[in-house]
């Protein structure tokens, strides 16, 4: 038996293919011509009606999200140590 690695499919050819179901072309054939299941193309049909095309870059945004939080946590940590470095410095000067 073949290993063979699953490919991710870009953005562009899921609704490339979906605009194909959705235009009556058989769900059998269009699974066999690009390997993948009629689940999978169902699922991506349901997000496509429900999202559009923005339904498929939903990790790409989560990505994002994710390194916008760790920035965030990096710049409150950096406003804490400069306030408290003022309070010290404040404090000396009044010695």
């Amino acid at each position: 038996m073949e290993n063979k690695k699953k490919e991710r499919m870009s953005a562009n050819k899921k609704t490339e293919l979906v605009l194909q179901l959705l235009r009556g072309e058989s769900l059998d054939e269009l699974c066999r011509v690009h390997h993948v299941t009629a689940s999978q193309l169902n699922e991506w049909r349901d997000i496509f009606i429900n999202k559009g095309k923005d339904g498929f870059r939903k990790k790409a945004d989560d990505h994002r999200l994710r390194e916008a939080q760790a920035i965030i946590g990096r710049q409150a940590i950096e406003l804490d140590l400069y306030k408290k470095k003022m309070e010290l410095i404040r404090q000396i000067k009044e010695r």
